[in-house]
């Protein structure tokens, strides 16, 4: 007799399950959509690819690349912790940001060929002069098919 309590019982939660799938198949996108924990959490997902390929893209750039930003020709970058911390603003529709970074940046400048010294520099190719500078790494990304971009990058003195 038992037995045919557990399978009754079961029947009952078999039936319910099956009437209530095609209900909460049709409600699940619309119900996502209106969810602040689905919106949280894709922010966080956002976020957290944003810092991957930031983390990824100053990889490149230190292992030997050198980058023209606007104005500044960047040998390394490198995260400036005693500076303020980072900032992500992602758009209310989620497909572009603006990432702020305090860096140290280490910037080339050329020599100018006017006299002498500088002419031997340039032509034994050591024509430049380094200097590291605390600056502000701006960042402007874009999502296109679920992945995030790089559109721009900016580097500022800090205000």
């Amino acid at each position: 007799m038992a037995q045919d309590d557990t399978s009754t019982r079961r029947a009952f939660l078999k039936g319910g399950a099956l009437l209530a799938a095609p209900i909460a198949a049709a409600a699940g996108p619309a119900a996502l959509a209106d969810d602040p924990l689905h919106a949280r959490l894709q922010r966080l997902q956002d976020e957290a690819a944003i810092r991957e390929l930031h983390r990824s893209w100053l990889q490149q750039l230190n292992a030997g690349g050198r980058e023209t930003l606007p104005g500044h020709a960047v040998r390394r970058i490198i995260a400036d912790h005693a500076g303020a911390p980072e900032r992500l603003e992602i758009a209310a529709d989620g497909r572009s940001a603006v990432g702020y970074f305090d860096h140290l940046a280490e910037v080339e400048t050329p020599l100018p060929q006017q006299c002498t010294l500088a002419q031997m520099a340039h032509a034994q190719g050591t024509g430049t002069v380094c200097r590291s500078e605390r600056r502000v790494l701006t960042l402007d990304y874009t999502k296109t098919g679920g992945t995030w971009r790089i559109v721009k990058a900016d580097l500022t003195a800090p205000v």
